[in-house]
């Protein structure tokens, strides 16, 4: 049966590249479609480039869910309340971008929408967005191209991987809010 599903994948990387665009934006993880990939196309460079294309409809349509279409109605459905979505200030894109790709735990379409909600600009949003991610991805595709191939050593490779960007972005984020605290004592005193 997991041959059957991989044929299905081999003989359509549009189908696949579209489905990696638009199911993770309800919330089916980007992960399973970087294992997948991994699994079904050959070489890995094949893998990526049909990666790299998913995660552009990806990021782009979840932009546009996130800042024109839901932007409106949920601001108004917050000052209602008495609540102001905050909007990131143009110092600040690169850096609100950074930190909410590299925290730990949300998911991929959660970040897309905040990142959208925050007004942050389509460009900066899509160009930053995409390093931490590829960092992941790589990591994936060798997991699932090893399972596939029953290789011990390249299973080994991609979890090792996957923990060493995790450790990155885990490390990037520990210094980032180091300096905060840093400049937090240093303009309070």
């Amino acid at each position: 049966m997991i041959q059957e599903i991989l044929d299905v994948l081999r003989d359509s990387p549009i189908l696949f590249m579209l489905g990696m665009g638009t199911l993770p934006l309800v919330g089916v993880p980007l992960s399973a479609f970087w294992l997948a990939a991994g699994a079904a196309f050959k070489p890995p460079w094949y893998a990526f480039t049909i990666i790299m294309g998913g995660m552009a409809i990806n990021f782009a349509l979840a932009y546009l869910v996130s800042n024109r279409w839901l932007r409106g109605p949920i601001t108004r459905l917050f000052e209602k309340r008495g609540i102001k979505i905050p909007e990131a200030k143009p110092s600040e894109y690169i850096k609100l971008t950074l930190a909410i790709r590299l925290f730990p735990g949300l998911p991929n379409f959660m970040q897309s929408y905040l990142l959208g909600l925050a007004n942050v600009p389509f460009r900066t949003y899509f160009f930053v967005s995409f390093p931490p991610q590829i960092a992941y991805a790589i990591g994936f595709v060798v997991i699932g191209e090893s399972l596939v191939e029953m290789k011990g050593f390249k299973l080994v490779l991609g979890i090792s991987i996957v923990v060493a960007a995790g450790l990155i972005v885990n490390m990037i984020r520990k210094r980032r809010t180091a300096d905060a605290k840093q400049v937090e004592q240093l303009t309070s005193s």
